[in-house]
């Protein structure tokens, strides 16, 4: 179910609408992990996405995570991207479809492809993104496969709830869609 557009850097992946009211802390999530706090469930392995970010020339980076469970979030890194949501003859960018809570308005950053992070469990490397279901992360967890610019705390008592879905954008529960990634090229210095 994916398709890979090298020459624009694009990746198209199919995935199903789940949210347009409550309070978000991932963007994209995997079925049956983070589907309670999720506008997307992705219809493909998270492993797999980042295998076709990687052949349409993306970089990973790192997702942001706090050095202690108290403290603010680091920045994650990696390549820009662009992500929308293809449906129905329209697109529309994902940051259009949450709104910021602080500000009432839509997100105000971008998404990085910050790669997730293998670990070894029981003698066996594993995708933790693969496990955990953080593909596209809102709040900061650390295990997100496409990161949110801005470091948001996963603690409520740190950020209060800052994420909602704009209910004017998203499709219908269950609706059928498909996220379109791009990369987007750095600017020259």
């Amino acid at each position: 179910g994916i398709t890979v557009v090298r020459a624009r850097g694009q990746v198209h992946v199919p995935a199903v609408a789940l949210l347009r009211s409550g309070w978000l802390e991932q963007a994209v999530c995997t079925p049956e992990t983070r589907t309670h706090e999720s506008l997307f469930a992705l219809l493909v392995p998270p492993s797999e996405l980042h295998a076709a970010l990687l052949l349409a020339g993306g970089v990973p980076g790192c997702p942001g995570a706090p050095p202690a469970l108290d403290q603010p979030a680091k920045r994650p890194s990696g390549s820009r991207l662009e992500v929308l949501m293809a449906h129905d003859g329209g697109v529309v960018k994902l940051e259009d479809l949450v709104i910021d809570h602080r500000t009432g308005r839509p997100l105000s950053g971008h998404f990085v492809f910050s790669g997730s992070m293998f670990v070894e469990w029981q003698g066996v490397s594993r995708y933790l993104a693969d496990d955990e279901g953080s593909v596209v992360g809102l709040a900061t967890f650390g295990d997100e496969l496409v990161a949110y610019s801005e470091p948001v705390s996963a603690l409520v008592e740190q950020a209060g709830t800052v994420f909602r879905p704009n209910p004017d954008l998203m499709p219908p529960p269950g609706t059928q869609v498909v996220l379109r990634f791009t990369l987007v090229p750095e600017p020259e210095a």
